[in-house]
């Protein structure tokens, strides 16, 4: 698979990173639409329904305040971690799993830090308090049973990857997994409303791809970039998590270099796990082409994407676990 998803990616030119074709200009990327809408849901059901999103943890929103800190101790995360034993269980479990495939079982959070990392320890907690959230049935969007957290989880691993082939460090590990992750949890409040109206956002066999916000604001109004970053100012997120959740699909020009690389890190893992179809039903309407204004926004070039291709494979099967 990843010979072939190379060589499907790969013949694209490199120019000067810019905004993606077809993209709007900058502060356009999203949002609500009213225009034209048939089915549109009012602004109070979708601001509801953001309400009612389950907040995320104290202990998580600590974490995530710590998240590129390099005088955050070991004993801090111990400490803070204990004091939700649900999540430190859930986190024992990721670190057992095929995901780091150790020789030998972990029992302490203390060993998992020092076997693990703590960056990388600080994503899974996020990972491992948000397995059941993404766990709604979102057919409409085209993901199979489950499908949303298997996507996420396996996009968010490839994230981590393309951080590693591009030399990226060990901060950008942590935050393109996490950016990652958490990309499409605007999806969570919008599937509902689709589901409602009987409406399922498939692939057009007259086009090769469709604008899926485009399309979620024909048919709704909001898409979920928009949305996303409603409940990450909610959740009280970190101002480059949510700018990434709102724009992963259309990447601005007015941004620094650093938020330019993790748009388009994300934008990358998330094709590729489109393209390999993970989580998602067959007629699933997400594009998965990849160009090489993305590649090099990235910092990749065509030697490290080729080693991120022939990674493929390892990093989707060891991310295919349940919670």
């Amino acid at each position: 698979m990843a010979q072939d998803l190379f060589r499907r990616f790969s013949n694209q030119p490199a120019p000067r990173p810019t905004t993606e074709p077809g993209s709007k200009p900058p502060g356009e990327e999203s949002g609500p639409d009213k225009a034209k809408v048939k089915t549109a849901v009012s602004e109070g059901e979708v601001m509801s329904a953001i309400d009612k999103v389950p907040p995320m943890p104290a202990v998580v929103q600590s974490l995530l305040k710590q998240m590129g800190n390099q005088q955050s101790s070991t004993s801090d995360f111990e400490d803070l971690i204990r004091q939700d034993m649900v999540i430190a269980g859930r986190l024992l479990k990721l670190v057992n799993s095929p995901f780091y495939n150790l020789s030998n079982p972990v029992a302490s959070l203390s060993q998992a830090v020092t076997l693990c990392g703590l960056s990388s320890l600080r994503a899974l907690v996020l990972a491992s308090s948000t397995a059941n959230l993404m766990n709604l049935d979102l057919s409409a969007y085209g993901f199979a049973e489950k499908g949303l957290w298997k996507n996420s989880f396996a996009t968010a691993a490839l994230a981590k990857a393309v951080a590693q082939e591009s030399k990226a460090g060990p901060q950008c590990e942590e935050e393109w997994f996490v950016a990652a992750l958490l990309r499409d949890v605007g999806m969570l409040v919008l599937g509902p409303f689709l589901a409602k109206a009987d409406i399922k956002l498939r692939a057009d066999p007259d086009r090769a791809e469709i604008d899926i916000l485009r399309r979620e604001r024909q048919v709704l109004g909001y898409d979920h970039c928009w949305v996303g970053e409603r409940i990450g100012e909610r959740w009280k997120l970190p101002e480059p998590l949510r700018l990434c959740i709102a724009r992963h699909h259309r990447i601005p020009t007015d941004v620094s270099a650093s938020t330019m690389r993790q748009l388009a890190a994300v934008r990358i893992a998330e094709r590729i796990g489109y393209a390999a179809g993970i989580g998602l039903l067959k007629d699933h309407p997400f594009d998965a082409h990849i160009d090489g204004m993305l590649i090099h926004a990235a910092g990749l070039n065509a030697e490290s994407f080729s080693q991120l291709m022939k990674r493929v494979p390892a990093v989707v099967s060891s991310s295919e676990m349940p919670l």
